[in-house]
């Protein structure tokens, strides 16, 4: 059995060679103290580092996992609001007693929202970069 388990083993390491590299970097104490942010989100430091690293290469934000969660409900939020419209809309068409004006107001109150929703998330994300 001990012969078996060596065999897969090794198997099992060569297979992983061929598809995953390893990469090592060195960082001075300050620039560790840097990533500490990642203890915050329960993420190691390599894998913190990594995920930013890949988010810049995709030219994407690294959000981190409570704004993420709070920008999760406020889409939950605007999903309810949009089903809401619809739903008024539906019954303006149905009694045609709704006037433009009032459209032109709820999608004026909608616009209002999403602009405060991409004031908010920029603020948040450039607190977290200066936080760091």
């Amino acid at each position: 059995m001990n012969d078996k388990r060596k065999a897969y083993q090794q198997d099992y390491r060569e297979k992983y060679k061929s598809q995953a590299k390893r990469v090592n970097i060195t960082l001075t104490n300050s620039e560790y103290r840097k990533f500490n942010v990642a203890k915050a989100d329960n993420e190691k430091v390599t894998a913190f580092v990594k995920n930013l690293a890949l988010s810049a290469l995709e030219n994407q934000s690294h959000i981190p996992n409570d704004l993420k969660e709070e920008l999760n409900t406020l889409r939950f939020a605007i999903r309810n609001i949009a089903n809401n419209v619809n739903q008024i809309a539906h019954y303006s068409n149905t009694v045609r007693n709704m006037t433009i004006s009032d459209e032109n107001n709820i999608l004026q109150h909608l616009k209002q929202l999403e602009d405060v929703i991409k004031e908010y998330t920029h603020g948040r994300l450039t607190k977290e970069k200066h936080d760091n």
